[in-house]
């Protein structure tokens, strides 16, 4: 079986909201994964129109969970580098 590697897994010292958007991130991979299932196995048009629309929009809430995981990051590298140069200069 193969792994997937992320550098969201790997992130021991997480903030509580970077934890509560991985926990999400992760909860929408999963119902993605269902939803893909699902319409693998559905022959109705109507049930098949209902799955592609579930599909899109996971797909959608995980793209704006990443973009907010990318804002976070920033935002802690902007203030780590903030505080290292006030350490520096000091």
């Amino acid at each position: 079986m193969l792994r997937r590697i992320s550098p969201i897994h790997q992130q021991g010292n997480a903030s509580p909201e970077q934890a509560e958007l991985m926990q999400s991130l992760q909860q929408a991979q999963r119902s993605l994964d269902h939803a893909y299932l699902a319409f693998d196995d559905i022959t109705d048009s109507d049930l098949m129109e209902s799955c592609i629309f579930e599909i899109r929009s996971l797909q959608a809430r995980i793209n704006y969970l990443l973009r907010q995981m990318k804002r976070l990051e920033a935002q802690a590298t902007a203030l780590s580098a903030a505080k290292e140069g006030k350490k520096r200069w000091v």
